[in-house]
């Protein structure tokens, strides 16, 4: 994959030194205002912990973590895509831009320590997939992915039931893929999770 931005770079130079860095996904429809108002509580949560918040930089879930980071002076990071013709939202301390949707995705999951997935459809369907994927082939080390409230509940005891699908399982990934109801939990889950990774 060419045009990838330099991680370890940008983790060097944005934002403040050290702190973990947690991407949150979910839909971009700006009509679901239950999902944005969950995503800016959420965004206050983990800007109150000192961890960066990421997100793809538009609109809905992704504007109200950022917003929600910036009410809680925290810092937030919008990774954006010029095939898109809309504009960032405006509560990103920092836009990395990228030039195609699988770079985007990339430097989502490569910046990310922890995730973080509400509500979404398609590209946050896909977004799951490819944290759960990377961790499991070992591309980024093991990282806590949380699927936050009901509508991704069963998504992992889906890949759980071996009536329906023998054979297939969580694989490595599978103790770091947690559900929460709350986003007090989500945060929760997640600091529990980077304990572990320290």
């Amino acid at each position: 994959m060419t045009g990838l931005p330099d991680f370890e770079q940008i983790r060097k130079t944005v934002g403040p030194p050290g702190a973990r860095w947690v991407c949150v996904f979910g839909t971009s429809d700006s009509a679901d205002r239950a999902s944005t108002d969950q995503a800016e509580q959420l965004g206050k949560l983990l800007a109150g912990r000192g961890w960066v918040v990421v997100t793809g930089g538009y609109t809905a879930v992704m504007e109200g973590a950022s917003r929600g980071a910036r009410a809680a002076g925290g810092f937030s990071v919008g990774v954006a895509c010029r095939l898109f013709s809309r504009q960032p939202n405006a509560y990103l301390d920092k836009v990395i831009w990228t030039d195609t949707l699988l770079v985007r995705l990339e430097t989502l999951l490569r910046l990310g320590d922890g995730y973080v997935t509400c509500k979404g459809g398609t590209g946050t369907l896909a977004e799951i997939a490819m944290a759960w994927e990377y961790v499991n082939k070992k591309i980024v080390p093991r990282r806590p992915l949380v699927l936050l409230g009901d509508f991704w509940r069963k998504l992992p005891g889906i890949l759980c039931d071996q009536a329906a699908a023998p054979g297939v399982s969580l694989g490595r990934a599978g103790d770091f893929i947690s559900t929460a109801t709350t986003v007090e939990r989500a945060v929760k889950i997640l600091a529990e999770g980077f304990e572990r990774l320290d």
